[in-house]
């Protein structure tokens, strides 16, 4: 049985290197097995044929085991599929008619070209297999049902001639039955996966929709009863605010266990493409990182000099990739000084289409044992690298990469942890020429002006809901200077163009306006003033990538429904420190 499951490994070697959802993901397995055993048979035959002393046959073997050989190594290097099955179909086909033509073929032995179909066929599909089947009979025919008329001096019996013809004939039918049945079960499959997406995706929003609803409640009721709680109670009005406070707390940890098994598609907002800076969206997506212990964070980055142009794509979902992997980064890195370094180089360009390849590293996670033990445990590379990525929670950057069509790979050393990712984007515009990126690039600071207390803060509350309202400015009334209320993103706009603020809290789900549209427009109008206010998103938006998705519009933080009030104010003076 091993050494079953080792040819069964052999076969595969290629298939973890390949998209699962390729069209000729199963008909990999078929071309290494026949390109391996082709060439151990054409090892045998040969040995053979130069010990009898047949050194044209012997050289015919040779030469076709060198490209044999030659096919299957630029398969494993370029994983070109098509090219590689023509080409040993091409090799198979013009060996076996070479075979009939120069009399190598004994009576009996014809017989065994009529299944020439299970190896076009199988190999090419219907498609390609069927046309290259029927040459093939045709070359063969002309050689065993008419030796004579052609004078090629051996000829078979008519009783192997039928034999050829009707074994041929079958042998191409139920191919072709076999391929229309695996067609029909793919596409029935393919089906069935499309369905239970929707279904799933349907239940997902199901569940975003009502964490959101119970989410603005709950957090209304967490901080009316702390508020309460600190008034004067007696001892029985205490204990039933207790607890109800501690049946709320329960109720959080339910809404929290929600979030977290529910896995919204990330896929679903919309692509914002438009030509963009890399290294400035890379360094400010490491500014944000700038007030949390930033003198024990160093981003050392490196963009390669020929990346002198912009790119087309979506700066956003780039933000959300860096977001994911530098905060579940540090949350497995070593106390202390902490160093992630950032290189992107450009891998190749044509017809304007630039592949990109983005490296982030550190020598402090404190997994590696784990990741050793994932690469020791795990036989696939796709194995090896989903583990990985489930262990690090890189669940959302992998996402997004995979939705932009991009690669990634692993990288582990003892001392060293390196995460890369390909993707390709179209060329954007040139730089004019004082633009031109430096190899050594070094993070900007972001001159926010003086700091303000938050006693004398002036905050803009950005809220559609008139009891959150309500609470918001019961809370924060004895701490802020003033409130300002927006009830939707094109109000904020408007307050924020004629009120200095210095700080905003932004909901997400509003109407005419949402808060992602309204901070991006905010952090443009910002960009010709040279200015910038912080922006908290407070919303009850809380599952998988709404966080990444916040920041990634030009958020500096996110709290998530319900929360304590403590926090936010926390969050508050971080802000305007």
């Amino acid at each position: 049985m091993n050494f079953i499951d080792k040819i069964i490994k052999l076969c595969t070697v290629s298939t973890d290197k390949v998209d699962s959802k390729n069209e000729y993901f199963h008909k990999i397995t078929i071309l290494n097995f026949y390109s391996f055993a082709s060439l151990s048979l054409l090892l045998i035959f040969g040995v053979i044929s130069f010990i009898l002393g047949n050194l044209m046959l012997f050289g015919v073997l040779s030469g076709l085991f060198v490209l044999t050989a030659v096919n299957l190594i630029l398969f494993q290097k370029n994983y070109n599929y098509i090219f590689s099955s023509y080409v040993f179909s091409i090799l198979l086909s013009l060996f076996l008619v070479w075979l009939l033509y120069s009399g190598q073929v004994n009576n009996q032995g014809v017989v065994f070209f009529a299944f020439f179909p299970a190896f076009t066929i199988l190999l090419l599909g219907k498609k390609r297999g069927n046309p290259s089947s029927l040459v093939f009979f045709v070359l063969s025919g002309i050689a065993i049902l008419l030796p004579v008329i052609f004078s090629f001096g051996l000829e078979f019996s008519l009783l192997n001639q039928i034999l050829f013809v009707l074994l041929y004939f079958v042998c191409f039918v139920f191919l072709n039955i076999y391929e229309n049945i695996q067609e029909t079960r793919i596409a029935d499959m393919q089906i069935a996966i499309q369905k239970a997406k929707h279904e799933t995706q349907a239940k997902e929003e199901f569940i975003s929709k009502i964490s959101h609803q119970i989410r603005t409640p709950l957090n209304n009721l967490v901080v009316v009863t702390n508020i309460v709680n600190d008034s004067n109670l007696d001892e029985k009005q205490k204990d039933l605010i207790d607890t109800i406070q501690a049946s709320t707390n329960n109720l959080v940890n339910v809404v929290n266990n929600i979030a977290e098994i529910s896995n919204v598609d990330l896929l679903q907002s919309k692509d914002y493409n438009q030509n963009f800076n890399i290294e400035t969206t890379i360094k400010n997506t490491i500014n944000l990182y700038s007030n949390e212990d930033s003198q024990n964070i160093h981003f050392p980055l490196t963009i390669s000099n020929d990346i002198n142009f912009q790119l087309y794509g979506d700066p956003v979902k780039i933000k959300q990739v860096f977001l994911n992997l530098i905060e579940s980064i540090l949350k497995n890195t070593k106390s202390g000084e902490k160093s992630i370094s950032i290189d992107i180089k450009k891998l190749s360009e044509s017809n304007d289409i630039v592949e990109i390849s983005y490296s982030i590293s550190t020598k402090d996670l404190t997994l590696i044992s784990e990741i050793t033990k994932i690469q020791n445990i795990e036989k696939t590379k796709k194995g090896k690298i989903a583990a990985i990525v489930k262990l690090l929670e890189f669940n959302i950057a992998s996402k997004i990469i995979e939705s932009l069509d991009g690669n990634v790979e692993v990288d582990i050393t003892p001392d060293n942890f390196e995460f890369r990712f390909i993707i390709k984007f179209r060329k954007g515009e040139a730089f004019p020429d004082e633009r031109i990126l430096s190899k050594e690039s070094t993070l900007p600071h972001i001159d926010t002006g003086e700091s303000v207390s938050l006693k004398d803060s002036n905050v803009l509350l950005v809220e559609d809901n008139l009891i959150n309202q309500k609470i918001v400015l019961l809370s924060l009334k004895k701490s802020v200077k003033s409130v300002d209320i927006a009830n939707n993103g094109k109000e904020a706009l408007d307050k924020f163009g004629s009120v200095k603020y210095d700080i905003i809290l932004m909901d997400i789900q509003m109407p005419i306006m949402n808060g992602i549209v309204t901070t991006k427009k905010i952090r443009n109008i910002e960009k010709s003033t040279n200015t910038h206010t912080p922006i908290i998103a407070i919303t009850a938006n809380a599952l998988l990538g709404d966080k990444e998705e916040c920041l990634a519009a030009g958020m500096d933080d996110y709290i998530s429904k319900p929360f304590q009030i403590e926090t936010l104010i926390k969050k508050m003076e971080q802000q305007l420190a």
